[in-house]
């Protein structure tokens, strides 16, 4: 027992001791962290720290990010200063792998950098006078006494291109300002504050590439440096906010992404800060914005009494008289019943400014029309008191005294003008939202909705906004597309988080990345019109494959994998249903002029061919096997069809009516053929045409969507309907029939059925205008995914099949808004899209072993083909 007591003893010494050392190490190396930045001027606008090492070489090489903001000249230049001073066999061994820093000064109307690079060991003289040797090989030096230190000016480039560096306590700085650097040897001029310096290094994540410090009390100065009016609504949220803020960087090809934490002073006068003691909540008041919005302000409340007090106590600070109101009446409480958690306030492309509130329940609205509006016309109201809501909510409603209002769905929504709200319907009335745009669909795969605050700048619907409010020379900067790509960033977006006290907070720039798909095509084919049929993949020979669509004049080109023309030709008619290819690498189709094709892959028709159809298609054509020939049926409205491989009616084909039009193609299921038709009924045929079977699915339905099979290789499988009431039917070959009533399909819906999980059933794809589901249907409906589109989908969904077990992939686009969509059968989009394009495209290899494709059409009446992925 006594040895174990000493032991113990020994142990705890053992652990205190172990401790003191390591935590005296940490210490230690946080001053030496910090002793390069407590040389750098207080008036640091910003500072990024970037490791001087491969893996950030690699990193940023091919990051156009970096390049876009610095500007082509700017980032060249650092790039070489890099590769022939940092990376100098002199120079080398004391830098590598060294924390640089790069700061962000004013200097009258400009900014200059200064360049922070901590040095691992003191540099002797003997060494030093040694690296200015090698420097002065490539660089003109000269030598600049002050202060007590010397200040090296390298020349470089074009005339009076200079960089002035000095080496002070074992840290090179460098820059093109003289000034900043004197401030840096003049010990009593004003420098970083150490509580700064502690929270930045704090939060410094030495894993990423990339840390970024910002010391808040200088918002006010890059206001007043950039912008030529220092105010405004969205400006003003942000002033006063005293504190700091550390990011780290994610690393996105097309989005520069930084994650951290921000500190704010406790006594603010601030109004963002008042939702540092929130904890992040969902927001969804953005689905409500108009397409043309240029900037928003979304925030949202988890607790409302603790805002309440906290926004009650700012005005306290602000000496506004609202705080010391006394509330006889019970408006405030009554407000704050009806009135719910989330607030939004916006700036459109004309400037116009509208508010949302949500409601608390849909009975909110008759109870504050009741109390709180009176009734103008067309569904807009008024306040009949002024500053209501920003006495509910603070500043995000100060642009509003005494604001017009409407209601759409559950929210509140607030504008300074009637027309402004009567334009809002109409946009709300369209479906014309942000949210139906390329670019906030990427920006919401970028940036979650569950935050406090998010402040989200539209790059486009803002550049007016944003170029006339810039200074010079920073307003010719944003303007120039040739050195600088501030024009080719999507959006801007801050998110903050409650977080005890302090924020989580994030920041984004969404980038049109060259590198991203549906930006750089690898090839473009120029058509005279639209396309009318998707880009079809054939075999050509046995080492390469062509590329087969048809435009609006009928004519069908022919195109290598390389985008190349091989040949084109006028067609009788548009081409109906799929253009397929048979055995024998010959093409089939038939159009609406009621002609059957069939041509080789130089375009030359085979012997006998084109060949009249009795009657226009609607569907394409069949080739099955009928008394061991190959057989061609093609289906018209009530009948079908019958030629042979050379285009010549089969003589003994019996051709009946159906009851009702026929939907869809041919099904061939083990030697039997059977269609279905819009007045429920499949129809099984002999393999001379006759009527073999006749099944009703139900007397009195109505079809508009092709039959399926839920096993397509089992002859006993059971035949699936959807009729126009949304009832999905599982009729077996006797005419037992299982149906079940589903949800969200309407009498206009699209349904296919379709293998997509490679499973031994189908499922089923419905499009319900704006709503796509998958269903399985194995035992019983079971939505497998949906999604929700922000406007209707009128095309059918096209499915490609991958190679090498990837799986089926169904397409679907959207005419209103011009996008692509392409999801795997686990409901998830592909990474890059939605994609800019028209419908009818394809996505897979477009030759043999090759890599995979997006080939999609545009407006401008281009074929576009969009390397995505390279073939492993």
């Amino acid at each position: 027992m006594r040895n174990t007591i000493i032991l113990s003893v020994i142990l705890f010494v053992a652990v205190v001791t172990a401790s003191i050392y390591y935590f005296r190490n940490l210490d230690g190396e946080h001053n030496r962290a910090a002793k390069p930045l407590r040389y750098l001027p207080d008036n640091a606008l910003l500072i990024a720290a970037i490791g001087n090492n491969e893996a950030s070489d690699n990193i940023f090489k091919d990051f156009e990010i970096f390049e876009a903001l610095l500007g082509q000249n700017d980032f060249a230049l650092m790039s070489m200063f890099k590769t022939e001073l940092l990376r100098n066999e002199a120079l080398k061994k004391y830098v590598d792998d060294a924390e640089v820093y790069i700061s962000f000064h004013p200097d009258g109307k400009n900014i200059e950098t200064i360049l922070t690079i901590p040095t691992a060991t003191a540099i002797s003289p003997t060494e030093f006078s040694s690296i200015l040797n090698q420097v002065s090989k490539r660089y003109k030096i000269n030598t600049v006494d002050t202060m007590g230190s010397k200040i090296y000016e390298i020349q470089y480039g074009i005339k009076d291109s200079t960089l002035s560096a000095i080496y002070y306590n074992n840290i090179f700085f460098a820059s093109n300002s003289n000034k900043l650097l004197t401030k840096i040897l003049d010990k009593h001029s004003k420098h970083l504050p150490d509580s700064q310096i502690d929270f930045f290094l704090k939060g410094d994540s030495r894993n990423t590439a990339l840390s970024v410090y910002f010391p808040h009390q200088q918002y006010d100065s890059i206001v007043n440096l950039y912008q030529r009016k220092n105010d405004g609504p969205f400006l003003n949220l942000f002033k006063k906010m005293q504190g700091q803020s550390v990011w780290n960087i994610n690393f996105k090809q097309d989005a520069l992404m930084l994650t951290g934490e921000s500190e704010l002073d406790q006594y603010s006068e601030n109004y963002i800060s008042l939702f540092k003691h929130q904890e992040k909540t969902s927001q969804s008041l953005y689905t409500y914005f108009p397409s043309s919005t240029a900037v928003y302000v979304d925030c949202s409340i988890s607790d409302r009494s603790r805002f309440q007090k906290d926004l009650r106590d700012l005005f306290k600070r602000r000496k506004e008289k609202i705080a010391e109101e006394i509330d006889t009446t019970g408006t405030r409480e009554q407000l704050n019943n009806l009135l719910g958690d989330e607030i939004s306030f916006i700036e459109t492309v004309s400037s116009s400014y509208i508010g949302f509130v949500k409601l608390n329940k849909k009975e909110s609205w008759q109870e504050l029309e009741k109390h709180f509006l009176e009734n103008l016309q067309d569904s807009i109201y008024r306040f009949k008191s002024s500053g209501l809501l920003y006495q509910q909510f603070g500043d995000l409603f100060k642009e509003f005294p005494r604001p017009y209002a409407t209601v759409v769905d559950d929210v509140l929504v607030v504008a300074n003008s009637s027309r402004t709200l009567s334009d809002y319907r109409d946009d709300f009335e369209r479906r014309d939202f942000l949210t139906g745009t390329l670019g906030f669909k990427n920006f919401e795969k970028l940036q979650g909705n569950e935050a406090n605050v998010t402040l989200f700048i539209h790059g486009k619907n803002a550049n007016s906004k944003i170029l006339n409010s810039l200074n010079l020379p920073f307003q010719t900067n944003y303007k120039n597309k040739d050195n600088f790509g501030f024009q080719d960033f999507y959006s801007w977006s801050i998110q903050l988080s409650g977080n005890s006290g302090k924020f989580i907070s994030q920041l984004y720039a969404l980038f049109k990345s060259k590198n991203a798909l549906g930006a750089t095509p690898e090839w473009t084919y120029t058509l005279e019109n639209k396309a009318i049929t998707k880009p079809y993949i054939f075999e050509h020979s046995d080492t390469s494959q062509f590329i087969l669509l048809q435009e609006l004049d009928h004519t069908i080109h022919a195109i290598s994998p390389q985008g190349m023309k091989l040949w084109s030709t006028v067609f009788a008619g548009r081409v109906v249903g799929d253009i397929q290819q048979l055995e024998d690498r010959s093409i089939l189709l038939a159009t609406d002029r009621n002609r059957l094709y069939r041509f080789d892959t130089n375009g030359k028709t085979l012997k006998g061919f084109s060949v009249e159809i009795p009657e226009e298609p609607i569907a394409h054509p069949s080739v099955v096997t009928l008394q061991g020939k190959k057989t061609i049926l093609i289906p018209s409205l009530k009948k079908i069809h019958a030629f042979d491989m050379e285009g010549h009616p089969l003589a003994d084909w019996t051709t009946f009516e159906t009851n009702g039009d026929i939907l869809g193609p041919i099904i061939t299921a083990n030697n039997q053929i059977l269609v279905g038709t819009s007045s429920g009924k499949i129809y099984l045929l002999s393999e001379s045409g006759q009527k073999a079977k006749e099944i009703t699915i139900k007397n009195d339905i109505r079809l508009r969507n092709p039959i399926g099979l839920l096993q397509s290789n089992n002859s006993g499988s059971e035949f699936l309907a959807v009729d126009t009431t949304g009832r999905l039917h599982r009729v077996s070959r006797d005419g037992a029939n299982n149906s079940s009533l589903l949800e969200s399909i309407g009498a206009s819906s699209l349904a296919d059925f379709v293998n997509i999980n490679s499973s031994a059933n189908t499922e089923m794809i419905s499009v319900n205008n704006d709503l796509l589901r998958v269903y399985s249907i194995s035992d019983s409906a079971r939505v497998l995914f949906e999604y929700n589109f922000t406007k209707e989908i009128n095309d059918r969904p096209q499915y490609f099949y991958l190679p090498n077990n990837s799986g089926t992939r169904i397409g679907l686009a959207s005419r209103a808004t011009n996008l692509i969509y392409l999801f795997n059968s686990e409901g998830n989009l592909e990474e890059g899209f939605p994609v800019e394009g028209q419908p009818l495209f394809h996505y897979g290899r477009i030759n043999y072993n090759g890599d995979t494709y997006l080939l999609c059409m545009r407006r401008d009446h281009k074929l576009y083909a969009f390397k995505h992925q390279k073939q492993q």
